[in-house]
């Protein structure tokens, strides 16, 4: 997601992807969700005109957070392959 998490729910996405999740599993069954967020949107920010993020935040972000974010996302694959 391109907001931070208490941007989300704020905005009640919250609600719409516990309830999407819920859906899934009577659908389907068994049913994760894995979030991302405050993702980069542009590999070079200086090259658009986006003021209202904070280049240097995001990228912080990209290096501490993502990596994380990514080995979640492994390791839910694993989790679902296995089932």
């Amino acid at each position: 997601m391109n907001m931070p998490e208490e941007a989300m729910k704020e905005m009640g996405f919250d609600r719409h992807i516990a309830f999407n999740e819920n859906i899934l599993q009577v659908a389907f069954g068994p049913s994760e969700t894995l979030l991302s967020f405050d993702t980069l949107q542009f590999a070079d920010y200086s090259k658009v005109d986006a003021d209202f993020f904070d280049p240097l935040a995001k990228m912080k972000r990209h290096r501490e957070v993502f990596p994380n974010d990514c080995q979640k996302a492994f390791d839910l694959g694993v989790r679902l392959a296995g089932r």
